[in-house]
């Protein structure tokens, strides 16, 4: 009877430590796949404020931008951080109503700020 008892106890944590790893590993998949949508989204965004401005730009292979041309020069751009600017209304909440974007390079920081919206 303890022989049983303890087969069907092994069987059973053996069978639920599997569908927990499975559900961890959908969890996972999920919150990758919304980092990937995040990226492109970014990406896209930072490219057709760019086009916006008629700034010429180069993007790699997962379509991040990685050089700009301001007044005839690239710059290598190492990191870009988008911050939304926003303006309060009458009932007190809060819109988005342009973004700055900062370009990080070896020579500093370029700032740009844009009236579009991210989508």
């Amino acid at each position: 009877m303890k022989i049983r008892i303890c087969l069907l106890a092994g069987i059973f944590f053996l069978l639920y430590g599997q569908a927990a790893q499975a559900q961890e590993f959908g969890k996972i998949r999920a919150l990758q796949q919304r980092a990937a949508f995040v990226t492109n989204q970014k990406n896209d965004f930072v490219a057709r404020v760019l086009t916006s401005y008629k700034i010429p730009y180069e993007r790699n292979s997962q379509g991040a931008v990685v050089r700009i041309n301001i007044e005839k020069t690239w710059f290598d751009i190492t990191a870009i951080d988008i911050v939304p600017v926003l303006q309060e209304s009458a009932d007190k909440r809060q819109h988005v109503t342009a973004h700055e974007l900062y370009f990080y390079t070896a020579g500093g920081i370029l700032n740009l700020v844009s009236e579009l919206i991210i989508r």
